[in-house]
Formats: C-alpha cells, sequence, structure tokens
C-alpha cells in the first residue's frame, strides 16, 4: 500500500512542478479538502483511497495504470473500458459488451460469490425497456449529447444492436447465482427525483410518466416476489439487506475459481476492476462486510422494515402522476 501512496504522490508532485505550483493546491482543488489533509496525503500519513486514486487519475487525464506505472494485460489490477475518441454511444455499448464479458466468466466459473452494494438502480441488467433508455439518455445527456430543455425522450431511438445488447446483458445477469446485495435506504427515491427532475424539465411528458411508472410498478412487484422468496426474476438465489445509511458509491466484489475481483463506479463511464490485488480487495471486501453487519436482513422475511420499505416505495411511485405533485428541488 505504501508503493501505492508512493506512486500517487509522486505523479502529483511532477505535475505540480511543471506548472511550478505547490502540490498541496491540487488536492485542495480536486477534494476541496483543507491543507493540512492535504499535506497529510503528500507526506503519506494518509493513505489514499482507491476512489481518491480514481478521481486523481480523472484529473490529469490518466488511466490508473498510467499514473500507477502498471503493465498493461490480462493481469493488470486496475482496467477501465474509457476511450476518450470514443462517442458516448460507443461508450455505452461498449459498458454493457463488458458487462457481458465479465459475466461470461462468471457463468463458466465452478465457485462463485458476489457480494454487492449499490445505492442506483443499474437497469441495464434489468427487463425494462423503458427504464432502461432513460438511463441511456441520462448518460448521454450528462455527456453533453443532448439538452433536456430541447429534447424530448421520444425523439431518442435505441439502435437494434444497443437493445441486443440489454437483452444479453439482463439474461447472463438472471444467471447469476450465490449473490448478497446490500441497498441503499434512498435507492428508489434516487430514480423518482431522476424521473420528477426529467418530467419538469418537459423532456418527458405525461404519456412517458405513465410508461414509466408502470414499469416502476413491476419492478416493485418482481422486488418484492424477490424478497419473500430469495430467486431473482430467472429462479437464482440472490439476498438482500437494507442499509440504515446512504451507501458512498455502487461496489461488487467477485470471487471465481481463485480468482477476486473489486468493481465499483466513481463516474458511470468510467467503472474500474482492481483484480487480484490482495491488500486493495481485502480493504474493500472488509467495507462491504461491515455495511451488512450495520444493516437488515430483507430476504424471506416479514420484518416490518421490508414492509415499511415497500409501502413508502409504492406510495412514490403513486405519486409520480398526481396532477398536484411537489418538487422538492425546484
Amino acid at each position: 500500500m505504501q508503493n501505492f501512496n508512493a506512486k500517487i504522490i509522486s505523479e502529483i508532485v511532477k505535475r505540480s512542478q511543471k506548472k511550478e505550483k505547490n502540490p498541496v493546491s491540487y488536492l485542495t482543488r480536486i477534494f476541496d479538502m483543507s491543507k493540512e489533509t492535504a499535506y497529510r496525503r503528500i507526506r503519506n500519513q494518509i493513505p489514499f483511497s482507491v476512489e481518491e486514486a480514481v478521481v486523481i487519475a480523472k484529473y490529469f487525464n490518466l488511466s490508473l495504470d498510467e499514473m500507477l506505472d502498471l503493465k498493461c494485460g490480462t493481469n493488470s489490477p486496475f482496467n477501465r473500458s474509457l476511450d476518450i475518441e470514443q462517442t458516448p454511444v460507443d461508450i455505452y455499448s461498449g459498458l454493457l459488451k463488458d458487462d457481458i464479458d465479465f459475466m461470461e466468466n462468471l457463468l463458466s466459473a465452478k465457485d462463485v460469490k458476489i457480494t454487492a452494494a449499490i445505492n442506483r438502480i443499474p437497469f441495464r441488467f434489468l427487463p425494462y425497456k423503458s427504464l432502461f433508455k432513460l438511463e441511456y439518455c441520462n448518460y448521454i445527456h450528462s455527456a453533453g449529447k443532448i439538452q433536456a430543455v430541447n429534447t424530448h425522450y421520444s425523439d431518442i431511438e435505441l439502435s437494434p444492436a444497443l437493445n441486443e445488447l440489454h437483452n444479453k446483458s439482463v439474461s447472463y445477469c438472471s444467471r447469476l447465482n450465490n449473490l448478497t446485495c446490500i441497498v441503499d435506504n434512498v435507492l428508489y427515491s434516487n430514480i423518482i427525483k431522476k424521473i420528477q427532475y426529467y418530467h419538469r424539465l418537459r423532456f418527458l411528458s405525461n404519456e412517458d410518466l405513465k410508461v414509466l411508472q408502470s414499469e416502476l410498478f413491476e419492478m416493485l412487484e418482481m422486488y418484492e416476489n424477490l424478497l419473500r422468496s430469495g430467486k431473482n426474476y430467472g429462479g437464482s438465489d440472490w439476498t438482500f439487506y437494507y442499509s440504515f445509511f446512504n451507501l458512498e458509491s455502487n461496489l461488487a466484489y467477485f470471487e471465481y475459481d481463485g480468482e477476486s475481483v473489486l468493481q465499483f463506479w466513481i463516474y458511470p463511464e468510467s467503472p474500474v476492476l482492481i483484480r487480484n490485488n490482495r491488500q486493495m480487495n481485502d480493504i474493500q471486501k472488509r467495507w462491504i462486510e461491515s455495511k451488512i453487519r450495520n444493516s437488515m436482513s430483507i430476504t424471506k422475511t416479514t420484518d416490518i422494515y421490508q414492509i415499511e420499505m415497500l409501502r413508502t416505495v409504492y406510495q412514490q411511485i403513486s405519486d409520480l402522476t398526481k396532477p398536484d405533485i411537489k418538487y422538492d428541488f425546484f
């Protein structure tokens, strides 16, 4: 871990010398941290987290491999599927292809254990076409390729190739077995707010809103059945925990056939894979395990928290089409 920190510090110092700046100024600008906290990181008294390493690499327009001076190849511990020359459509298609390739490896493995913590719903793994399309629209909007104020959801078309990739991703995900997942306590309200936001901008019409609402009800029914039975929509064993605290980012840890892989998302276009790095993977594995200890199982139970959560989500979805709906972010 010391070597990991030293390489990051070296990169920051090298770039600050080129521009005749104090390396501390970079950290205070990137993370909005105090100077004292930044000095302690530069002095190697506080280790950089994996998340911070990704942000620094992105700030300097580097891959993690480049910043940490790692050799690329099949055993590279860091793998980013971002090519800055690609269009957002290409990048999004590439995300799906990467997901599919990775799930193929998992499905061909003999012993697989998956633990995940999520604070937003990954619709590219779920069989809901309109919600998947909204996820795609949100991505190309965040990439600056459409303006929600003068574009409409109905104007956006998904290519047959993208639909085919989505179908394959859904099929593969449904077959993943032995998955334990911690869900954020604002998991559903995040997507509700996003839909409200785009409706407020008139990107979504009233009819679009009804279609999305219908799919959200379908998804809630699927989720309720999953919690009751412990089986996902493909019949695989999944276990869910309810977190009483907000989760920082989506993160998944995989163990299969002697391999260990950590995957997390700082930005939608740059998921990070860390392969067979014992120190870093163990840190994140312990973090997930601590979240499980601070969460409550909501699978195969009628616990009050499960019931309250389902009732709350049902009401949130119902309120989407109320004529007197209030937007608390305007």
